[in-house]
């Protein structure tokens, strides 16, 4: 898949093309609906400032992800209510810009973790997940059950680490189960299934 990289900043796109220069990216230096489908699409949030937002969701039929050097969540709930399929720092570390492009590759939302756990916690029900959502955990085992309740709750890997007494990697290794058994891709996926 072809990737495009948008910005006006001449410093930031010499800086996404010496990171994703194995990539071969076609760069532009301002905003633009040329882009051949389908194609991975990086944009500077500075190109889509004056971009209507019907324009937006035009360009949001490509695989975008948008990257700003002063991130917000309410900036990042408008890109993503409109289409975008990711939200980042624009400075993000080198590995990171890598995981952007695998995830809208494999057509998956990147986010950063700050911002999913934001997103979890205004979708979630704080008095309880619907009983029917509940149903759908039975196919877990009860740890699994444990730490999907505590995912869809918001609570980090870190977090239910320390509550369970079990180590990261181990919640690493029961969240994957988990997204694998009822079919889902992370824990906002997760926290929407069980919200429902």
């Amino acid at each position: 898949m072809k990737l495009y990289l948008m910005s006006d900043d001449i410093a930031l796109r010499a800086r996404w093309i010496g990171i994703l220069s194995s990539l071969h990216p076609t760069t532009l230096p301002a905003f633009s609906l040329d882009i051949p489908s389908p194609s991975i699409v990086m944009a500077s949030d500075r190109v889509l400032t004056d971009v209507s937002d019907e324009i937006l969701k035009k360009l949001f039929e490509q695989r975008v992800m948008i990257l700003s050097t002063t991130p917000s969540f309410s900036e990042a709930q408008k890109f993503l209510a409109l289409g975008a399929m990711g939200y980042g720092n624009a400075m993000m570390h080198e590995s990171h810009l890598y995981s952007v492009y695998q995830a809208l590759e494999e057509g998956k939302v990147w986010l950063h973790p700050d911002f999913i756990t934001m997103m979890i916690l205004q979708i979630h029900d704080h008095n309880n997940p619907k009983e029917k959502s509940l149903e759908m955990l039975n196919v877990l085992s009860n740890r699994e059950r444990e730490v999907a309740l505590m995912l869809g709750n918001g609570s980090t890997h870190q977090e239910i680490s320390d509550a369970l007494d079990i180590t990261v990697r181990t919640v690493k290794a029961h969240s994957s189960a988990i997204y694998q058994k009822l079919d889902i891709k992370d824990r906002l996926a997760l926290s929407l299934l069980l919200n429902k």
